[in-house]
């Protein structure tokens, strides 16, 4: 579905923060006939949004950027969801947004999307019900078929560019000069390790952390937040599970997520687990290059937090001991 231009809304070109009332009426230009019954704010300061129910009793969530950046994240995100094709859903136990329509209004991209249903939950309030329905989520995502992605524009990355952006961080990092020397070596030795990087790319969400997934009587019932939704390694959706705030779930969402997906390589939760500790490399080298220091300092101090917890510790390894290495004949 193409982002289409407006009409007839001229008057409200420019930034400026719209109603839910003005949100509704617009979305008739992305949506002919629409008719909305009521209507209530959902607006930060970053996008203005309102929940919406129309003549049907149907719920759809309308939204328009206040800021540029934001606006160029929304527009990824429309044509995540455009690419989230009916064969795809079809596969899917949960939902996914599904976009009704677009039009622009004031150089902006205004959305009518379909209102998902569900709640988020926080850590603690995740029970093992909660977790298994994660694991079975996500497995079922990662064994949808990737072969149209590339019709919509999707990007692809292989096994090789995974190594590749993961060697380039460390390297990034290490020229920072605080990353401590036995975690730098444990990054790379992970990325030397030509087992860790044999697997085979899958279809993806790309951003995937607790509050992506939206809860009703303990099951998911739908995902958001599909900006980044590619062909890539499955592990990046599995790293947010490695971290301590999620550990007390992780377990039996890999789990279950083992059980409904035939076929994930052995090194995945090692991946998984590297890739979430280069999420803090990543919040330095933001730091460094934004010359904020309250982020570097925070950083710095989570990659030393990060060291004296994985150090000597087996559970936390990446790769295998040399002990457990198979050897050639």
């Amino acid at each position: 579905m193409a982002i289409l231009p407006a009409t007839g809304f001229g008057a409200y070109s420019g930034v400026m923060a719209h109603t839910p009332l003005m949100l509704s009426a617009l979305a008739t230009s992305a949506v002919p006939g629409f008719q909305a019954v009521s209507a209530q704010t959902l607006s930060t300061p970053e996008r203005d949004a309102a929940l919406v129910h129309d003549v049907n009793n149907r719920r759809w969530l309308i939204e328009i950027s206040q800021t540029e950046t934001d606006d160029a994240l929304h527009v990824r995100e429309i044509e995540a969801a455009q690419a989230l094709s009916e064969g795809l859903r079809s596969r899917l136990p949960f939902q996914v947004p599904k976009v009704e329509g677009t039009t622009e209004v004031g150089g902006r991209v205004l959305s009518v999307v379909s209102y998902l249903p569900g709640a988020h939950l926080t850590p603690k309030n995740v029970s093992p019900i909660s977790a298994a329905s994660v694991g079975v989520a996500l497995a079922a995502l990662h064994s949808l078929p990737a072969s149209g992605l590339a019709d919509f524009g999707r990007i692809s990355h292989s096994a090789l560019d995974s190594l590749r952006e993961c060697a380039g961080l460390v390297d990034a990092a290490a020229a920072t000069g605080v990353l401590p020397q036995s975690l730098l070596r444990r990054w790379e030795t992970a990325c030397e390790d030509h087992g860790l990087w044999q697997f085979d790319t899958t279809v993806i969400h790309g951003q995937v952390h607790l509050t992506r997934f939206l809860f009703e009587d303990h099951g998911v019932v739908a995902m958001d937040g599909w900006s980044e939704f590619r062909r890539s390694d499955p592990a990046k959706d599995l790293a947010w599970l490695t971290t301590p705030t999620n550990a007390s779930f992780g377990t039996a969402v890999h789990t279950a997520y083992a059980g409904g997906r035939t076929g994930a390589d052995r090194w995945l939760m090692q991946r998984a687990r590297f890739y979430a500790e280069l999420d803090i490399a990543k919040w330095l080298l933001h730091g460094v290059s934004t010359g904020q220091d309250t982020i570097i300092q925070d950083a710095t101090d989570m990659l030393s937090a990060l060291n004296d917890r994985v150090s000597s510790n087996m559970d936390h390894a990446l790769t295998a001991p040399v002990t457990q290495v198979p050897r050639s004949s």
